[in-house]
């Protein structure tokens, strides 16, 4: 039995209105309808199915990793840094490989501000 999609069966295909923050042949990137975390939160998904990280073949993850620097480039440009992060095994909620850009108050602070 397959495993529900969100990112397949309704962002990629366009069943639900998102912000597209950009896009290539294989790559999306998307304010999500429901801000995660950060004042400013933006997933980025191949558009084809890749379950997790660990199943990331190298000619899609050039792209891939392409969309996120230009993505991270406008968050330190307007926020002045973000966040990039992505779960693995028990921690992964949607079995689909996603990476999330966020920025702002509610994203985890590993160094202190000064």
């Amino acid at each position: 039995m397959r495993e529900p999609d969100w990112y397949c069966d309704e962002v990629v295909p366009k069943l639900i209105d998102v912000d597209v923050v950009r896009e290539t042949e294989q790559v999306l990137a998307f304010r999500p309808p429901v801000r995660g975390f950060g004042t400013d939160h933006v997933i980025v998904v191949p558009k084809r199915h890749v379950r997790s990280l660990l199943e990331l073949e190298p000619g899609l993850s050039a792209d891939l990793l392409q969309v996120v620097q230009e993505v991270t480039r406008g968050f330190v440009d307007a926020h002045g840094g973000c966040q990039v992060l992505t779960t693995l095994g028990d921690e992964q909620h949607n079995r689909h490989l996603h990476l999330h850009v966020a920025a702002g108050e509610g994203v985890a602070r590993f160094v202190s501000r000064r």
